[in-house]
């Protein structure tokens, strides 16, 4: 087994009090954290970009970047419980360390595939699921860690700061990626990818804050522990509410790219790179939403914020479907990503707010896997209603879905009782 990362860092106790209103920028391991997750986010970016111009390169088709993609959903699928229980047993710290670490390793192996002359297209296959694993297990430890990491007076502030790092990211990671990709090809800028996670193992390992989880907990079966996290949700009106609202609103949002595609290429006559231009647009407006989302408070009316927020991505992709200028649907675009990292940050934030700390894996877990549930769904239908109606129609349909979910989300009376206030800790309920 890997060495604890935090063996030789004189960790602080798992619940070493940091001040409320201190300012995270004090906080040296939020800071740590904030730095090795933009740079893994950015590689990331590079690697959602170069990996399907690997695919294509190699293949041609478009099966087999479908396959690749539903190898990725499938894993981070069936293995999403069994990660926030992993997250709720043990040391978080050791297990993202470990996640990042075996990242590294995996990654590699497609540009040294390459650079060897290998069978790429069968290695990319049998890394994808076991990558897809441990980005669940990785995301299951660090959802874990932040009402530790950053007190939870500050997790909705906390959670904004890294989302807008990570949309930074994906602004800019693109861009790279298709510089690369020109210069040296597809395969060996996957090697960027490899090294950002190298660097976030770095990070995690100069971290040095305890994040194990809650130690008086008894012994037990982590089939009970799954069914523990989903039953306190099945239970509990707040997390029940918020979940669903997000899963569904996800699951609509699923088939938007594909819409906006063929909006912009096939029924404007664009040409593909004013896609690209679309999807830099939602990138700065994720990238705005989440500032925004870092100044929301304690005081907050959070419903009516949660609500808006999902108004706001579904009412400017009804207009993007109905202006035919280019400009005005980057802008539109944007804005709908404003919303969009605004519900995230909150959603996170309330969800952990919520969570007990013997529970906050599984919890996070259990929200996640019903969200990956629906996605599908929500592919197929906006499959279904972009060849029977096309892209401009099942955008608008799309878009108003977004608004009738948030219309009848209005009316649950779970929402009206929405804080950032840290709730009980108590796992009973």
């Amino acid at each position: 087994m890997a060495t604890n990362p935090s063996q030789d860092a004189d960790p602080l106790p798992r619940d070493h009090p940091l001040p409320r209103d201190e300012p995270l920028r004090r906080n040296r391991d939020f800071a740590t954290l904030l730095v090795s997750q933009s740079v893994s986010a950015g590689g990331d970016a590079v690697s959602s970009t170069a990996l399907p111009l690997l695919v294509l390169a190699l293949t041609g088709s478009g099966i087999a970047m479908g396959i690749v993609g539903a190898v990725n959903t499938a894993a981070d699928f069936v293995f999403g419980t069994i990660a926030g229980a992993v997250a709720d047993r043990g040391d978080r710290k050791r297990m993202m360390f470990i996640s990042d670490l075996g990242r590294a390793l995996l990654t590699a192996l497609i540009p040294l595939s390459v650079l060897i002359g290998g069978p790429t297209m069968a290695v990319i296959l049998i890394v994808s699921g076991p990558l897809a694993i441990l980005r669940g297990f990785f995301r299951a430890g660090y959802l874990a860690s932040m009402p530790n990491l950053v007190g939870r007076s500050q997790l909705a502030r906390g959670n904004g700061i890294l989302e807008t790092a990570f949309s930074a990211s994906f602004i800019l990671g693109p861009a790279l990626a298709g510089f690369l990709v020109t210069i040296i090809g597809p395969g060996e800028t996957l090697a960027l990818d490899a090294a950002s996670f190298a660097v976030s193992s770095l990070g995690l390992f100069l971290i040095r804050r305890d994040l194990k989880a809650p130690p008086d907990r008894p012994p037990s079966r982590i089939v009970d522990d799954i069914r523990e996290g989903v039953v306190y949700v099945a239970r509990h009106p707040v997390l029940r509410t918020v979940i669903l609202l997000f899963s569904t609103t996800s699951a609509v949002l699923t088939p938007v790219a594909a819409a906006m595609t063929f909006r912009i290429v096939r029924d404007l006559g664009q040409s593909p790179a004013a896609f690209g231009l679309t999807l830099t647009g939602l990138g700065v407006g994720t990238m705005l939403g989440a500032l925004f989302a870092t100044r929301l408070g304690h005081g907050t009316n959070v419903r009516r914020v949660l609500l808006v927020a999902v108004v706001v991505m579904g009412v400017p992709l009804v207009a993007a479907a109905a202006v035919p200028s280019l400009p005005a649907i980057v802008l539109l675009t944007a804005l709908s990503g404003v919303g969009e990292a605004a519900l995230v940050v909150l959603y996170v934030s309330l969800r952990a707010a919520n969570s007990p700390d013997a529970l906050v894996g599984r919890i996070a877990s259990t929200g996640r896997v019903i969200a990956l549930g629906l996605m599908p769904i929500g592919s197929l239908v906006g499959g279904v209603l972009i060849d029977t109606v096309g892209g401009t129609a099942t955008l608008a349909i799309l878009g108003t879905g977004i608004c009738v979910l948030a219309l009848a989300f209005s009316r649950a009376g779970a929402l009206r009782s929405l804080s950032l206030a840290p709730a009980t800790t108590s796992a009973a309920g």
